[in-house]
This record gives structure tokens, sequence and C-alpha cells, in this order.
């Protein structure tokens, strides 16, 4: 019983931990459902030992359609996490940006990223962003997730 009160405790622990994590973020009312309704978004949110053959101890991705405007301001906000950065990738088509990769600064030993991507699908964009935790390093996230 006390195990199963410590691992309660631990889950809350590392969510609180991650969330806090988000909260700095300029991207973070994306992921609150602040920029685009939640109805409106595809929300994954992963955490914990299925994540450890990837090097992540936590993920959390949200998806939606945009169109450029909406997929712009989206962009700009992460752009401004990426110029706040110790290191980021970044593409642009024109001046929208259509992908990142940035490296956060770290949590203690967990390395942060926030990852994204705007590609067009006919009229509006498909936008997915992405913030994840853990010991992967950029080449191990460049090699899981390639560029469409």
């Amino acid at each position: 019983m006390k195990k199963k009160i410590f691992t309660l405790l631990m889950l809350l622990l590392l969510g609180s931990a991650a969330a806090l994590a988000q909260r700095k973020l300029a991207c973070y009312p994306v992921f609150r459902g602040q920029v685009v309704p939640e109805r409106q978004m595809t929300v994954t949110e992963v955490r914990g030992g299925g994540m450890t053959s990837y090097k992540l101890s936590y993920y959390k991705s949200v998806r939606f359609q945009a169109d450029s405007l909406l997929a712009g301001k989206v962009g700009a906000l992460v752009e401004a996490d990426a110029a706040a950065a110790p290191a980021a990738e970044t593409e642009k088509s024109g001046e929208l940006l259509t992908y990142a990769l940035v490296q956060l600064r770290p949590a203690g030993k967990t390395r942060r990223y926030l990852c994204y991507q705007a590609r067009r699908s006919g009229f509006p964009w498909i936008v997915t962003l992405l913030y994840l935790e853990g010991t992967a390093t950029p080449e191990d996230l460049r090699s899981m997730f390639e560029k469409q």
C-alpha cells in the first residue's frame, strides 16, 4: 500500500514539474488551449516507462489545423522561445515558420525540447507542437522525427 501511495505521489510530482517547466515558455498558451480551443486540437501526453526506448520521460503534443494567420501566430511564439534558447534550428517558408527543433535550458540533468512543424494540407496548415523531456540528444530527435 505504501508503495502505491509513493508511486502516485511521484507521478504527481513529475507531472507538476513538467507543467511548471512548460509555463515559462512563450508557446505555453498553445498547450493550454488558449490560442486554439482544445476541442479543435488533438492532444497527446505520455510520461513514464513506455518512453525509455526513445530516451524520453515526458512527451506532450498538440496538433491542429490553422489558417496562415494562426500558423504565423503560433510560429512567432515558437520563434520567441527559440530566441531565448541555448540552441535552435528553424526553417521558414517565406515569413512563416515551418520547422523548429529548440533545445531549451535543461532542468537539472533533464534535457528539454520544443519541436514544431507546420505543413500545408490543401488550404489549411497542419501544425504540430511538441514539448519533450528526457536524456535524448538533438541527434536522437532528428532521427525520430523526419521532416515531412
